[in-house]
């Protein structure tokens, strides 16, 4: 593996539609979509079950945007962008890495993000771990055995789980094209996280909220895996749609999504913990495609890495 690519896993048909009463849906004009169809993925969920949060989520943006919603069940980052290429997604949740890809490869634009009151965006980080038992101590330890490890990445088009650990292994001297007896890719960070506290990989990457979370559910103990090395501060995920809706309707959904934590105070709560982060002091804060090109920077140290690439 000498670049970041895509494992595509086959796009699931729309899983739910919510009836609108007296919908205009009919009445479609200027390029107006009849139906958004808004995508969700099945791994944000799996910390507490079930599609409650997104079903609730579809039926705000429907009660606000006057335009049927259809849910569109993807696996992964890859997928969802290759359904927003394909104009079957029309709104869909990216972390960063994926939003790059996704604006590059399938026309997404970036339109609020998780943030706060000031106005400012959050961040999270990415982490590079042991299993707690594990003869690894630091960086240098990887690095000296490297080639008797197996490494696993969450992604290959995931920022935490991917691209500023790869880096970080770079940093450190370490080649993970090269240098691991074995590199393989756990699909999602709920799943590298796992991996790694289970010792079926020797060391991994994962997105830190995940582990705060499983600690939380007491689904590990914090003395579950040892880690090994912390990335700068990543810029959250955002919410993106298709650039070609039309502008106005692309206004009204970002104000809609803005207006989420007031309007729907229970909702937002419910959302914010998808993300294994507290509601309290946070909100949706508008961003715009600029606001994501110090992560491009940052990709570039990734060696023969080309985020146009198919």
């Amino acid at each position: 593996m000498k670049r970041a690519r895509f494992y595509l896993i086959p796009l699931v048909a729309s899983v739910l539609w919510l009836p609108l009463g007296g919908c205009k849906s009919g009445n479609a004009a200027d390029g107006w979509p009849k139906v958004l169809h808004y995508s969700y993925s099945p791994q944000m969920e799996e910390l507490q079950g079930g599609t409650f949060r997104y079903a609730e989520m579809a039926k705000y943006l429907q009660s606000q945007l006057h335009i049927p919603i259809e849910l569109v069940q993807v696996q992964g980052y890859a997928s969802t962008i290759e359904a927003m290429r394909a104009q079957k997604v029309d709104i869909a949740t990216y972390g960063g890495l994926g939003y790059i890809l996704a604006s590059q490869k399938a026309g997404a634009e970036a339109i609020v993000a998780r943030g706060f009151p000031n106005g400012s965006m959050g961040g999270y980080r990415s982490v590079i771990a042991v299993p707690n038992n594990s003869p690894i101590h630091s960086m240098a330890d990887l690095k000296a055995h490297a080639k008797n490890l197996v490494f696993d990445f969450a992604d290959p088009a995931s920022t935490s789980g991917y691209l500023y650990p790869r880096v970080g292994l770079q940093s450190t001297g370490i080649n993970p094209d090269t240098d691991f007896k074995k590199v393989v890719f756990a699909g999602n960070h709920l799943a590298a996280a796992m991996t790694i506290v289970s010792g079926k990989v020797d060391a991994g990457a994962f997105m830190e909220p995940v582990m705060t979370r499983l600690i939380a559910l007491h689904k590990m103990s914090p003395d579950s895996v040892r880690i090994l090395w912390r990335s700068d501060l990543i810029p959250n995920s955002c919410i993106a749609v298709r650039k070609n809706l039309p502008e106005k309707l692309k206004q009204q959904i970002q104000a809609a999504l803005i207006a989420l934590p007031q309007k729907d105070p229970a909702l937002w709560t419910n959302y914010m913990s998808t993300f294994h982060t507290s509601s309290s002091g946070s909100t949706n804060v508008p961003v715009t495609d600029a606001d994501y090109n110090g992560l491009r920077k940052y990709a570039v140290q990734v060696k023969d890495f080309n985020s146009a690439e198919n």
